[in-house]
């Protein structure tokens, strides 16, 4: 056990030292070590300037400022110490001068008694106070290690002795002592336990990116690039243990952005750890609105009939072909922030909206379809069933598929000739039919307010009132109302 060891080691050491040196350099190098403790801030800087920038410059650093303090402070001590140990031989030699020259016998003789048992005893409490600052130092990070590396196989060799030396204090006590000592903000551990629960359970990643903070920050590149990253999320899945997850380049990137400094301000712990471990949120459950809803064109439809009985068939037909042309894909988002998404819709909804209300005088129509050459003038030509195309084609007939693809290329010609439309043509020398015309949607931003079932919503300055009823979202104005489902 690494604590065990470090601490017979340390005992061998310092108690060897002052057995040996005798009192004199056991009681400076003492003196120096405990003044080195209280005054050696400025020189730990001076050692940070000289460690490796990849461990002092690393983004988790950060998080355990003393823990470091207490690790560049251990190499400060030792060199005071050794500095001063040697120093005692000066004074030693003085001492010994004295007593030889002036000193009575008793004096010798107290000397030669003390001198070795003294140095013993200095040499045991440095040790002592070795072990608890290197302890301390290891506390913090030591409790993150352990958290996040469930399994030790595949860890640097570093990661493997922060670990064992963690459960050495844990099963020793040591971190009892140590914890009195550091300084390191108990929201810390707090997170550690969060990430510890995170990296044992990938399964609740699910829940991580839909919380509602986190949820409302998935626009934001850091978040999203963190999240979609394939080597974290599979460092996570594989249990790959905290180094791996915080060298990965996406979560440094994170680490260092201002994503993650509003994250870590306005996360509430508590209530982020009781989410991830039953699926509710206490703070947010009771704005229902929060999240991702899909429209439901089907029952939109549906509604309409129901809610209009006498609409006409004609009207009917019109309203499906616009809610499946700008609302096929339609979704909306629902963030914390009181701020909502409407993606892939028309961009102007106050004229959609009016049309839903009145379709016998729409303000907007679905888009014309382009006409091919071919189908000027009502010259569509008919299309031929594959089953007969392929009995024609076995008889060689005027209907075989090569004679059919030589009428209607030539019908598209005369066509285009008779209307003055311009033909092109494909590589092959067929004729290309024109790509009927594209639907610009966009994403209109609105806002949102009111909690539990019922919001007023605003989007594009269009005024709706919205109710949730279990999974089922209902936005309306005046006729029209638009049905979504929940998609998480």
């Amino acid at each position: 056990m690494l604590v065990w060891l470090l601490a017979i080691v340390s005992l061998l050491l310092f108690g060897g030292m002052g057995v040996a040196a005798g009192l004199a350099p056991a009681i400076c190098g003492f003196i120096m070590f405990v003044v080195a403790f209280f005054l050696g801030g400025p020189l730990t800087k001076l050692v940070a300037m000289a460690l490796p920038k990849n461990f002092t410059g690393h983004a988790l650093a950060s998080w355990f400022p003393e823990s470091m303090y207490y690790m560049e402070l251990v190499i400060v001590l030792l060199v005071f110490y050794l500095i001063f140990w040697g120093v005692g031989f000066w004074v030693r030699s003085k001492i010994e001068y004295w007593l030889k020259y002036v000193g009575t016998e008793l004096q010798r003789m107290t000397w030669s008694y003390l001198n070795h048992g003294v140095g013993l005893f200095f040499g045991v409490l440095t040790a002592v106070l070795f072990v608890m600052i290197v302890a301390t130092g290891a506390y913090a990070p030591a409790y993150l290690s352990t958290q996040t590396t469930p399994n030790e196989d595949g860890q640097p060799w570093g990661i493997t002795y922060l670990n064992n030396f963690g459960k050495g204090m844990q099963s020793t006590g040591l971190d009892k002592i140590a914890a009195r000592w550091d300084r390191t903000p108990k929201k810390y551990f707090e997170v550690c336990d969060l990430i510890g629960l995170i990296a044992n359970n990938p399964s609740v990643m699910y829940r991580v990116k839909n919380y509602p903070l986190i949820y409302a920050m998935q626009d934001r590149s850091e978040v999203s690039e963190l999240l979609k990253d394939q080597s974290f999320n599979d460092n996570l899945k594989n249990k790959a243990g905290g180094w791996a997850l915080f060298n990965n380049g996406s979560v440094l990137g994170f680490m260092g952005s201002g994503a993650y400094n509003d994250l870590k301000d306005q996360l509430d712990m508590v209530d982020f750890t009781a989410y991830l471990k039953t699926g509710k949120s206490e703070k947010y459950d009771n704005f229902k609105l929060l999240g991702e809803w899909e429209l439901d064109v089907d029952q939109v439809t549906l509604m309409a009939k129901k809610n209009e009985p006498d609409i006409s068939y004609r009207e009917m037909k019109f309203i499906a072909t616009l809610l499946r042309t700008y609302f096929s894909d339609t979704t909306l988002r629902a963030t914390v922030d009181k701020r909502i998404v409407l993606r892939d819709i028309v961009s102007d909804v106050p004229k959609l909206v009016s049309t839903l209300s009145n379709p016998s005088n729409p303000q907007i129509l679905p888009p014309a379809p382009v006409i091919a050459p071919q189908q000027q003038d009502g010259q569509q030509p008919q299309a031929v069933a594959p089953a007969q195309q392929g009995r024609s084609a076995n008889r060689g007939g005027i209907l075989s598929a090569s004679r059919y693809r030589e009428a209607l290329d030539h019908n598209a010609r005369t066509q285009a000739m008779m209307n003055d439309v311009p033909v092109e043509y494909n590589d092959d020398g067929s004729v290309k039919v024109p790509e009927p015309p594209k639907i610009e949607k966009v994403s209109v931003k609105g806002t949102w307010t009111g909690d539990g079932e019922l919001y007023k919503v605003n989007l594009a300055g269009v005024e709706l009132d919205a109710i949730i009823e279990g999974d089922v979202l209902t936005l309306s104005t005046g006729k029209v109302r638009l049905y979504f489902i929940r998609k998480y």
